[in-house]
Parts: C-alpha cells; structure tokens; sequence
C-alpha cells in the first residue's frame, strides 16, 4: 500500500473550514484536470477507525462566508511573482473551481471531478478520493461536478510557491494532504468531523460505492454472447442445404434437357439413361416444368410436379407426379426410379410413339397454283418428295418411319413441319427392347398413356410470279450457253422468277461468279460518298497503272475527260479505278459493298451463294475489286437486289416465301446516292454500252463483262462471263451468260427480251 494514503495533516495546515481549498497545488500538467468517465478513481485506504456515527456528508459553507483572500500588492505583481489567475478564488488567493456544465444536474455527484494530487514523495500522481465523502469544496461546487478553469500560464502552468500549501513543505501542505489520503483530514471518513467519527482501529471500512462500469461490461458481455449465439444459429439455417436447392436444380436441368446435370442431383437409378430415353422417345422439342412446395419429414419428403412436353409434328402432351426426396450425408436429393420421369414407367419400360400423319400441304405460286408438280427451274425451288431413310427418321424424330413421305429437296424438305402437319399420335409404354423397333410398334388398349389428334399439313406460299417466271424462261432460252436469271420486286424483294439453262444446277442462286462491271453501281456509290458529284470530271486514259497491274478498257478504248455519268455509260475502267485509288478506300469500299447486301448469307428457304467481298489489300486490289474483279464472287440472285436498291431507295434482303411470313429478315438498308445513280443508269440503256441491245420502254441498266480464269500470257485475252442488270417499273433483274463474251452485245439482248415482254 502506498505510504501516501496514510499521512496525517500538518499542524501548520490552514483550519477545517477551509478545506475546500485545493492544497496540494498544481500538479504537473492540468492542476483542475477534470477525468472521464472510462477512468477508474483508485481509492485510499481507510484511516485509523473511529466511533460510528450518522453517515452524512458536512455541510460545506458557501463561497461568500468564505475568509476573503489576502490582499496581494501591486508592487509584488510587477515585481515578477507568480500571478494569480482571474475568476472565483478561496480565502487563500486559490482559484475555486468551477461547475462542470457538461453533466447533467441529477447526475452530478456520479460524475465529479477526481483531482490528481503529486505524490511528496516519489512525484508520482494519484487519486484523491474513493468512496461515498463528498469533497470539501465551496458549495457552488459541490453538487454539480468541475469545470476546469485555465492557468494564466496555460492549462499546465508551473507551481505556484507563493501560495500555501502550493509544493510539498509549504506552509499548509500537510494540512490539506486529508483530502487524499482518506484518512486524517477533519472531513475524512475517520476524521474528527468524518461521518464515521475520530480514528477507530474497530470501526469498519466505509462502504464503497457499487461501480456502474462493471453492470456495464456484463450487460455489453451478454449481448455479444447472445449475438454470437444467434449469429451461429441464424448461419447455420441460412447456410445448411434445403430441399428447394435441389428441386430447383433439377427442374431447371429437365427444361434444359441436360440430363447429365439432372442426374448430378439425384440417388438411385440411372436418371440421365432413363430421361434420355424418355426424350428420344417421344422426340422432345420443349419442357417445361413447374414444382410444388416440398412435404419434409425428418430426411425424407416429397414435392410435386407438372410438366408439359412439345413434341415434334405432333400436339403438347403433359403429365404429374412426384419427385421424392431424400436427405444424405447432409445434402438434399431427388431418390430417382422410372416412375420419377412418368408415374406410368416401371423397371425396364420406356415411353414410344406412333403416328399416323394426315394430308400433305402444297407448294404454292403467288397466285395460288400448285407447284408441286413444276419442272424445271421451279422444280429446283419448289424441291421434291420421297421416302424416309434411316437416316430421315434419325433427324426427324419418332413421329417418321422408314418409308414416310417427306419432302428431300427444295421447299418441300425445309418446311417439312408445316407441309407435313401434325400426326395423330399414340403415347405408348413398351419395353426397351421393343422400343428399338420402332416400325413394329403397334397401340394397344393396355399399352396407350395418351392418344393425341393430329392436323393436316398446311400450304407454303412463294413470291413466284408465274407471268415473269414464263417471260424470263422465254428470254433465256435464247442464250448459246449456260445462263442463269433472276427477277425481284424492288419494292420488297420478293423474287419473282428464277431460271436456268441448262437445267440440272440453280446458277441463278447458287451459280458463282465475279460480277465485272455490272459491280460498278456499287464502286459508283463509294465515289458519291466521297463528294463526287454525277457531273464531275473524269478522265478515261487507255490505260492507267497504279504500280504493279496495267488496267485497259474494253476494246483498249480512251474516252479523255468525261463527266461522272458518261463515264458510268461507258463503262471506262481506268477512269474509274484512278478515282477510287485517289478518292475512296480498301474498307470505304467494303462498306459501300456490305450496304448492298455483300459478306452475308442469303437465306431464302433454299440454297444460295453468300456474296463475298473480301477487303482489298493494296491499291491494285482496291482497283481491281472496283471494277468487279479481283477476289469478288455473286450470283444472280445477289446481283439483282443490287439495281432493286436503286429502284426502292433502300437494300433489301431477298424473299421467295411469302407465306408463312419470316419475322427474321434484316431491316431494309438505305442506299443515300440511289438517286444520283439512277440517271447513271438511265444512261447505260439511252447512250451507254446498252443502247444496242434493244430495250423498249424506261429501262435502267448496267453491263459487265467478267473476266475469268488465268491468262498464260501478259497479252492473252480472259474469257468473259457476259452480265446484263437493271429494272423496269418494279421489276429488277440479273442475268449472267458463261463465257458469253460482251456484257452489252451478249446478255444485253436477252435482257431486253425480258423486260419488253413484262
């Protein structure tokens, strides 16, 4: 125990009635230093044990009946001695302290201030006071705490020797040494004036205040018990499996008829064999599954479940059952057996159908006449029938037996589903074995789960427009070599007519060629995005050389200065790839290639040629694929939305069906220049390359003479596909001749042919 706690007062001390006054005098740092609440006061030991008497703490006098304080001359203030700070002082010159404002006033004595005293001694500092004794302090302090009023000198100003009891020796020091040692003072527990009487070595210690702090650390200690318990709890429910998970991923893998994935969340049977089973047998096209809340008991339970099924070529079947559950080694899971895929499935048993199917659609023209019978270029789109082959079945699903009807080529075969309708089907539960032959299955009352009504096939409508079909198969019969023909509506792309000579191959749609000059609609559009305008000046040398290729006309021909437009009529080369080498670029001229349609398919329900403009590499590249060279490939189904965009104003993707009506095609594409292009056009046909071929009418056009294959020599001459495109009215067309020579000369005539009988 600290020797400090048991010091008696000085006789030299001031008297009782003054012992509100601080007497130890400053401490080191912040003589009215006011603690916090977190710092706990260490208390004195108890003094000598005196006679027991009413516990009530001394009325402590008020501040004014205090003794004033002595009177400190002027000459002793100037003449350098320590100041005395402004505010409430004692009868001693000691500053009074002041009430600590911020407490409120019922709490104050739970929150007074605890003044730190310098241990004698050993100059360490230590509590004053412990215990329910207020302090002997002025009275406007005594009830309301401390406030903490500021050395003159700063608020750890030095110690003061001039006043009493300032240092340790000074005039009374030992007097106010009661206030903290709890023992001798007048006012201390076992003082004279003590609540518990003069010293007493059998008087008991004074009782001590119960501390707040520790009912506070037990209650912030249950808390977090209780929180962490909690916590536990509330993770361990939140986080442990739950039969839902399980149902859920199970459902979602059946829609998605990943069977393997289904089987990852099951126990017992072979689920992924016998869901497989199941699809192929009935030849799923869609599920789609709804579970019912689960029933659970203990590690057991049930849910319940609908499913609808579409099958191919036939109508939407479904069935309910159960899904039972089983929890292992903690994890939920569906307890899987073939009655979990049908209720009506037991061990070694699959689902089977049979069909029997009702009448075929047809194939139609825009005008209603069947093309099921057409021959010729017609037959090509129109398609034919045959029988099922194993293979058939294999792609069309259990609906097909060796031998059915269905469609092998053309429209028949891709729109087999609608043509064919839906069949009647019979839902059938066999043995596995039986089900591995399928042409022997048969119905039977026993063996039928469900028996589905079926519907007749419905009709395909095309775009064929047999007026145009027989003119364009009139005019193309005149050609001396293989040729090829397409007509389209520019106002929405519907094809028109397709033809063919000779039959055998579709070259209108499939036929691939470079498109020579005929291309230069699009090269044309390039150079008008590039600011020429269809009257600007052009030169049209015989031969212009970008450095590694000679590019020459037809014919070796030099026209001089042309406008734009004259320079479109006669179809001058070199003029042409000197602007685009100047003017345009590789990917400028890629784009306006891709506008018209180029680099995507063509899907129209039957085979076609993608167009293909690959990105030229090199200004001789560039030049060449201006002129419709190069790497550039079409066909004359391609070829013929080309003039159709500048007909319409705008590129549009190819139709030949009609009805049903395609909901994928691409949005129409603007073509900006159509407008400038079209006198170009109308050139070709009145003072171009065409004005021979014998258009009759307001024909626009644009010749080309393609030319292919490999030249053996510098000098040698390319044979020349022979290319006639343009539009009449709302008739576009594109005409190829194989190695028919002159675009103008050639495929010109049997253009005009065309378009004169429309």
């Amino acid at each position: 125990m600290d020797d400090w706690s048991h010091r008696q007062p000085d006789s030299s001390g001031p008297p009782d009635d003054a012992a509100g006054a601080r007497s130890q005098g400053p401490r080191p740092g912040n003589p009215y230093r006011i603690p916090s609440r977190s710092e706990e006061p260490r208390g004195p030991a108890p003094g000598p044990p005196g006679p027991a008497g009413p516990v009530a703490p001394p009325e402590t006098p008020p501040a004014s009946q205090l003794p004033e304080a002595p009177h400190v001359p002027e000459t002793a203030q100037a003449s350098g001695a320590p100041q005395i700070p402004d505010g409430p002082h004692d009868a001693w010159g000691t500053p009074v302290p002041q009430p600590y404002t911020g407490v409120p006033e019922d709490d104050a004595r739970d929150h007074r201030a605890e003044p730190f005293h310098p241990d004698v001694a050993s100059g360490q500092d230590h509590p004053a006071h412990q215990g329910d004794t207020p302090y002997p302090v002025p009275s406007s302090a005594h009830s309301e705490g401390w406030d903490r009023p500021e050395h003159p000198d700063g608020p750890d100003g030095p110690r003061r020797p001039d006043l009493p009891g300032s240092a340790a020796g000074g005039p009374g020091a030992g007097g106010f040494e009661y206030l903290y040692s709890g023992a001798g003072g007048p006012d201390g527990p076992q003082g004279p004036q003590g609540p518990y009487g003069p010293g007493d070595p059998a008087s008991p210690e004074p009782p001590k205040r119960r501390s707040r702090r520790g009912l506070v650390i037990g209650v912030v200690a249950a808390v977090v018990v209780l929180a962490l318990v909690g916590g536990g709890v509330s993770w361990f429910v939140l986080t442990r499996p739950r039969p839902e998970e399980a149902l859920a991923e199970y459902s979602t893998a059946w829609e998605e008829r990943d069977y393997e994935r289904l089987a990852a969340v099951t126990t017992g049977g072979d689920a992924a064999a016998v869901m497989t089973a199941v699809d192929e047998g009935l030849g799923l096209e869609s599920v789609s599954v709804e579970v019912g809340a689960p029933t659970v008991d203990g590690g057991g339970g049930t849910a319940p479940y609908e499913v609808t099924v579409g099958l191919a070529n036939a109508s939407d079947w479904g069935w309910e059952g159960e899904l039972p559950l089983l929890r292992e080694d903690g994890e939920w899971r569906i307890a899987f057996a073939p009655e979990v895929a049908h209720p009506e499935l037991g061990e070694g048993q699959v689902l089977a159908r049979t069909a029997v199917w009702g009448e075929r659609g047809h194939v139609l023209a825009a005008d209603g006449t069947q093309l099921d019978d057409a021959t010729g270029s017609l037959q090509m789109l129109v398609g034919s029938l045959g029988e099922a082959t194993e293979e058939d079945v294999e792609r069309l699903g259990p609906a097909y037996r060796v031998g059915d009807t269905i469609g092998v080529s053309g429209l028949q075969q891709t729109y087999e589903e609608r043509l064919a309708g839906e069949a009647a089907t019979s839902v059938l539960r066999v043995d596995a074995a039986a089900a591995e032959d399928p042409d022997a299955l048969e119905a039977t009352e026993e063996n039928t789960l469900a028996t589905l009504d079926g519907s007749d096939g419905q009709d395909v409508t095309t775009s064929i427009d047999l007026a145009v079909q027989d003119a364009a198969a009139t005019a193309i019969l005149t050609a001396d070599d293989p040729a090829g023909m397409v007509a389209v509506r520019p106002s929405t792309g519907e094809i028109l007519a397709a033809v063919n000579v000779p039959g055998g191959f579709n070259r209108a749609f499939q036929g691939q060629y470079p498109p020579g000059s005929s291309f230069k609609i699009i090269s044309y559009s390039a150079l008008l995005d590039a600011g020429l305008t269809g009257d600007a000046a052009m030169q049209c040398p015989e031969e212009y050389n970008p450095g590694g290729w000679n590019f020459v006309n037809a014919g070796g021909a030099g026209y001089g200065e042309q406008t734009m437009t004259e320079a479109f009529a006669t179809s001058c080369n070199t003029a042409l790839v000197a602007e685009i080498i100047e003017r345009s670029s590789p990917d400028a001229l890629t784009a306006s290639a891709e506008q018209f349609g180029m680099n995507a398919p063509m899907d129209v329900g039957v085979p076609t040629l993608e167009p293909s403009f690959p990105t030229p590499d090199g200004a001789v590249m560039l030049g060449a694929q201006s002129i419709g060279q190069g790497q550039v490939v079409s066909s004359p189904l391609h070829m013929a939305t080309v003039p159709a965009a500048i007909a319409d104003g705008s590129w549009r993707h190819p139709v030949l069906v009609a009805d049903p009506v395609r909901d994928d095609l691409p949005e129409p594409t603007p073509i900006p220049n159509a407008e400038a292009i079209r006198p170009m056009m109308r050139a070709v046909v009145t003072d171009g390359t065409a004005s021979e071929a014998g258009f009759q009418g307001e024909v626009y056009g644009k010749t080309g003479s393609a030319e292919f294959g490999t030249a053996e020599g510098e000098d040698e001459e390319l044979p020349t596909h022979a290319w006639m495109v343009g539009y009449k009215g709302d008739v576009a067309f594109a005409l190829v001749v194989e190695g028919g020579g002159g675009g103008g000369s050639v495929a010109g005539p049997i253009a005009a042919r065309f378009t004169n009988a429309l």
